[in-house]
């Protein structure tokens, strides 16, 4: 038989925290006795030195002197052990030597005070003899909150105390009243069962703070662990993307180089496939991408008035050839609204969960509306596809998580739904799902954007349509790129001549790149990659920049995509392309570039 777990090693497991549990209870008695003694060496100088004018006329002078002097030498002896044990680093090593130490020093001080009562008392008259009672009460008293935190610190203190006070008619012919004896008796009890409480006290809190503490390390402990863990994944996903998108950028660039048109149809119709599968993948690496920059926390919310309408067509206009594909009806249903919030992260939600619903259904149609409520936008996108657990529904927005009955079905590395999470959240929205197996999905976005029907906000949005530029071009204009690759640096060429542009060429080495630009008198864009044999791309920019002694429009393409280097390239004047990407649309970022 296989157990799970030794009993042998919980019970050792224990043993352990107990030990651990009693080394700190003693070190805790330590050192309130220590503070508490300390505290108290005033009061025992101050005590015996009033004593002197109040006795030295009942009392024998030896008695007397005698007691002074072993109450200074054993005040002194205590503050020395109390110096040692606060400031000696050594000590705080053995907590129970400690408390033995500071037991023996305590209790040499209470026999000092019970050794007055036998000395003096006999000579003392009445009235005087209960001063010296008050004075050794007081004394108990005031050891009770001091030292009941350690039973016997605090038996060392008190019982040479109230032995010789309770005893005199044994060994001397005069004592106390006795109703004040049985009072005093009475006093000594309830001062043992007050002490006695107050250990038990100390004791439970001690150790309750000591789990407590135990508890904290574990969580803190938990907690690290799980930042590093978060740190290795991010460091994971940023290596991993990095390794990846290099020989995609590649494939795109050969892709791209074959003419179609010229292959027979089956070779055409196995490309047409090929490429289909490279774009699922471009998009598990946008993916990968989107969640490096929410982990670098470079998204920014940047609220702009805009029209709803506008954004419906965007969302159609990148998400409808899809359905059409699989079959699938897309409507989106969107009243003529203005609103008021961040119409790019808006558009970014909306696309990963309408991509979603696309790839989770596989007939029927898909329906997307907008309306408000209580002045929020209000989002549903209803689906009939194969639904979703109940038991699932709350893991759906968790990283890389996939249901088991759809791993094999669909492409997707589990992430669209947690960057949508996060992405709400960054937003301040709210998503929830409603859905069942086989009855199709529904979610809803609860926005905290607003819609608007006043005047300044018309007019905002009339501001910012601009006709469309189709006349963007590269026509005469000038690009230098920089790439250790020559495969791409020649469909990159090729590219852009198409379009018109004058391609340069330009090295890497800082020595043949001075020589270059000597002989180069403008130049419109720079498209770089990032990392290069010997350098970086943003280090050769700025030395672009720095020759022409001008901001010159720069692109960096790059497959980093760690929140280390997505901080960098932000704070950058350029503007970053993330492999894999198309030639046009490398082509498309340079008009834009040149042309703001």
């Amino acid at each position: 038989m296989k157990f799970n777990s030794d009993p042998s090693e919980d019970s050792s497991a224990q043993l352990k925290e107990d030990e651990l549990n009693n080394v700190y209870l003693m070190r805790e008695k330590s050192a309130h006795i220590t503070k508490a003694a300390r505290s108290a060496t005033l009061a025992n100088v101050l005590a015996p030195l009033l004593c002197i004018p109040v006795f030295k006329d009942e009392v024998e002078p030896s008695h007397l002197e005698i007691w002074l002097g072993y109450m200074f030498i054993v005040v002194a002896i205590r503050t020395w052990m109390v110096f040692r044990l606060e400031y000696k680093a050594e000590t705080i090593l053995d907590p129970e030597r400690n408390l033995r130490l500071i037991s023996w020093a305590v209790g040499i001080v209470g026999f000092g005070w019970g050794l007055g009562w036998v000395l003096m008392a006999p000579d003392l008259q009445m009235v005087n003899r209960m001063i010296y009672v008050y004075m050794i009460t007081a004394a108990m008293i005031s050891g009770m909150f001091a030292y009941s935190v350690n039973s016997a610190t605090f038996y060392a203190f008190t019982l040479p105390i109230m032995i010789p006070s309770l005893t005199t008619p044994l060994w001397s012919g005069d004592s106390l009243p006795w109703p004040f004896t049985v009072g005093l008796a009475t006093l000594y009890i309830v001062v043992l069962s007050i002490a006695k409480n107050f250990s038990r006290i100390f004791d439970d809190s001690v150790r309750l703070r000591f789990r407590n503490e135990r508890l904290y390390q574990e969580l803190a402990n938990e907690r690290d662990q799980s930042v590093a863990a978060n740190v290795a994944k991010s460091k994971f996903i940023a290596v991993a993307s990095h390794d990846l998108r290099q020989p995609m950028h590649a494939v795109n660039v050969y892709l791209e180089l074959v003419n179609m048109d010229n292959l027979p149809a089956v070779e055409r119709k196995s490309l047409s496939k090929i490429k289909n599968s490279i774009n699922t993948l471009n998009a598990m690496f946008d993916s990968l991408l989107n969640i490096s920059k929410l982990d670098a926390d470079v998204m920014q919310v940047n609220e702009r008035v805009f029209r709803l309408e506008e954004l419906a067509t965007t969302l159609r206009d990148l998400t409808e050839t899809k359905a059409n594909k699989k079959g699938l009806t897309l409507n989106i249903a969107c009243p003529d609204l203005i609103v008021r919030g961040d119409k790019l992260l808006l558009q970014q939600i909306m696309t990963n969960l309408i991509a979603n619903a696309i790839q989770y259904t596989e007939s029927g149609e898909i329906e997307v509306k907008f309306q408000t409520e209580l002045d929020r936008l209000v989002i549903d996108i209803l689906d009939s596809g194969c639904g979703i657990a109940e038991s699932e529904q709350q893991q759906i927005f968790q990283q890389f998580f996939r249901a088991d009955r759809t791993r094999s079905l669909h492409d997707g590395l589990g992430l669209g739904l947690s960057i949508v999470k996060r992405l709400c959240e960054l937003i301040g929205a709210d998503i929830r799902v409603e859905s069942a197996l086989g009855a199709g999905s529904r979610f809803i976005v609860t926005t905290p954007f607003s819609a608007s029907t006043s005047e300044e906000d018309i007019n905002s949005t009339k501001a910012l349509v601009q006709p469309v530029n189709t006349q963007l071009s590269l026509h005469g204009k000038r690009i230098a790129v920089i790439e250790d690759n020559p495969i791409i640096v020649e469909a990159y060429r090729h590219t852009l001549v198409n379009k018109g542009a004058h391609v340069q060429v330009l090295s890497e080495h800082a020595h043949e790149l001075d020589m270059q630009l000597a002989t180069i008198d403008r130049i419109d864009c720079v498209l770089c990659d990032y990392r290069l044999g010997q350098t970086t791309g943003d280090l050769l920019i700025e030395k672009i920049r720095e020759n022409f002694n001008e901001e010159i429009p720069a692109i960096i393409v790059t497959a980093d995509t760690s929140p280390s280097h997505i901080n960098l390239f932000a704070k950058l004047n350029v503007q970053v392309l993330h492999k894999p990407i198309s030639f046009q649309e490398i082509a498309q970022a340079i008009e834009k570039t040149i042309h703001m």
